[in-house]
């Protein structure tokens, strides 16, 4: 099964001082029956209202019958992920 065309990459770092573009970025993105796929494998530093934002964004997926995927997520990425307990919430695929 072929995958689907990488949705956005997200850069290394994701934290509340790039927020407002973030959510505006995700909101332009197509919603679709295929899954929305951000590659994370380049991310740094990430906080938790970056977290919070893309549960909610997957939440919203969620309503519209897509999911959103993590694609390779690198190591700082699942650990902060982890600790605040997102990490049941999200999917995750290699590429």
């Amino acid at each position: 099964m072929e995958q689907s065309p990488i949705t956005m990459e997200l850069g290394e770092k994701i934290d509340i001082t790039a927020i407002a573009t973030l959510k505006t970025t995700l909101a332009q993105l197509p919603i679709n029956a295929e899954p929305q796929l951000l590659d994370a494998s380049h991310v740094t530093h990430i906080d938790s209202a970056s977290c919070q934002l893309f549960y909610a964004y997957a939440q919203h997926l969620a309503i519209h019958n897509t999911t959103l995927v993590f694609l390779s997520p690198s190591d700082k990425f699942m650990a902060v992920v982890k600790a605040l307990g997102f990490d049941t919430d999200f999917n995750y695929a290699s590429m």
